[in-house]
């Protein structure tokens, strides 16, 4: 396992909405091994407060003149340790574990795949996308779904990509009205069938991309967001019930965080 651990400069640390912020980590050598869908756990700071690190998707590295200098996290402010990252400044050092968990597989096959992102959810999809376009024999359809516009995050990067974009909210302040699952559904009845569905976002926004995938005889792969608070599979914390069989478990940690959708309990 390329496992790295150590504090590590914040190269910038930038508020893109009401409560999203974007930051970078001066940390070359886990960027360089990182892979789309696996995480990191970081701690921001050494007081006993918050005690626990907190699980963040790799958003993307970081190329300056074609190198690594390190990779992105974009990550929402929603508790004691988000808001202690949100606060901190260019130089300041964070305790950073990882790469950690198992990504986001491409069969050789895959020719078109569907992105399917709930709000934050999109951070791992991010470096998916990429990842898709740099290997250069993929297509990308990407759906974004929030709340509201202040939720709907990449929209242009993606774009940037050339993928085709839908984009739905809740209150109907960007894009479509309605769950994203919802445009999901109506795309594959009127566009045909993708290759592969890949999907980060709620719990029950999964389960919904699921039963689209049963339906449609789509593979989907999910990424489920979890609380940690190791990451490598020694406080058993994280787990989920494994599909068809009552009372065993898989770990989000150490099995996933990215699973064959049919591989779980929802």
């Amino acid at each position: 396992m390329n496992l790295f651990q150590k504090r590590v400069p914040i190269l910038y640390n930038l508020q893109v909405g009401p409560v999203y912020f974007k930051m970078g980590l001066a940390f070359p050598e886990l960027a360089e091994k990182a892979r789309p869908g696996q995480f990191v756990m970081v701690k921001p700071n050494e007081r006993l407060l918050p005690l626990l690190r907190r699980p963040f998707s790799v958003h993307c590295p970081i190329l300056e003149d074609g190198q690594v200098q390190g990779f992105e996290l974009l990550y929402k402010v929603v508790g004691q340790g988000t808001g202690a990252m949100s606060e901190m400044e260019p130089d300041d050092e964070l305790d950073v574990l990882g790469p950690l968990g198992n990504g986001f597989s491409f069969p050789q096959e895959v020719r078109h795949a569907y992105l399917v992102a709930g709000g934050v959810g999109v951070a791992g999809l991010y470096y998916l996308g990429l990842y898709l376009q740099k290997m250069g024999r993929s297509r990308s359809t990407v759906f974004l779904g929030g709340c509201s516009a202040a939720d709907i995050l990449c929209r242009e990067e993606f774009e940037s990509m050339g993928a085709k974009i839908w984009v739905t909210t809740e209150d109907c302040s960007l894009g479509e009205k309605g769950l994203v699952t919802s445009m999901v559904e109506n795309v594959l009845k009127d566009n045909g069938k993708p290759d592969v569905i890949y999907a980060c976002g709620p719990q029950a926004m999964l389960k919904a991309v699921r039963d689209l995938g049963v339906a449609h005889d789509v593979r989907c792969q999910i990424s489920l967001e979890s609380v940690m608070a190791c990451g490598f599979g020694a406080c058993l914390g994280c787990a989920v019930e494994r599909a068809g069989n009552p009372g065993a478990y898989l770990h989000v940690c150490t099995d996933g965080p990215v699973f064959d959708s049919r591989a779980v309990a929802m």
